[in-house]
């Protein structure tokens, strides 16, 4: 009698198959949707309502903006790090598939470094650039490209959020607790 080495072969090829296109699978998730809030961006020329996303997780920063075909126009994504991280820590816009202004903040919310990223269309994470701000932050602000000079946002203007609540923007007459006291 043969053995039935045929046989045998098919399930190990339906392995093999499922191993790949299953871990192709698993790393190219949809886009994530998380949790947004009411924050405000004070600028020179005043409060501008921003309703931000919060990645605090590794997971959440690993995924950020990656496959999102559109952001709202006053949408964006807020990166909460547990310490201070220093000037060379740097995104990537690897399949992120919209161009993007980034800030990076300091503890205090306030803008120490900004840029434009452009979309990554390369297979290869390695292949794309990374912007870094050169100096040292604690949080780091993703919105439209555009939306800075749109809205007058600069180096030393102020995020205000918080992970628990709303923060919306109060009228510029109406004066703001510094944000450690929040």
């Amino acid at each position: 009698m043969k053995p039935l080495t045929g046989f045998v072969r098919w399930p190990r090829a339906l392995l093999v198959l499922w191993l790949v296109t299953g871990s192709t699978l698993v790393h190219s998730a949809p886009p994530q949707q998380l949790d947004a809030w009411e924050s405000c961006l004070e600028t020179s020329e005043g409060p501008v309502p921003v309703t931000l996303e919060h990645a605090a997780t590794n997971e959440q920063r690993r995924w950020g903006l990656m496959e999102r075909p559109i952001l709202p126009a006053n949408g964006g994504m807020l990166f909460f790090y547990d310490s201070q991280r220093p000037g060379s820590a740097g995104f990537w816009m690897y399949r992120t598939r919209i161009a993007l202004d980034i800030a990076w903040l300091d503890k205090d919310g306030v803008i120490v470094a900004m840029d434009t990223m452009t979309p990554c269309d390369t297979e290869r994470a390695r292949d794309c650039p990374t912007w870094k701000p050169g100096v040292p932050h604690q949080n780091v602000l993703e919105m439209n490209a555009g939306f800075f000079e749109k809205h007058h946002v600069d180096v030393g203007d102020n995020l205000v959020a918080s992970l628990e609540e709303n923060t919306p923007c109060l009228p510029a007459s109406t004066a703001r607790k510094p944000a450690r006291e929040r």
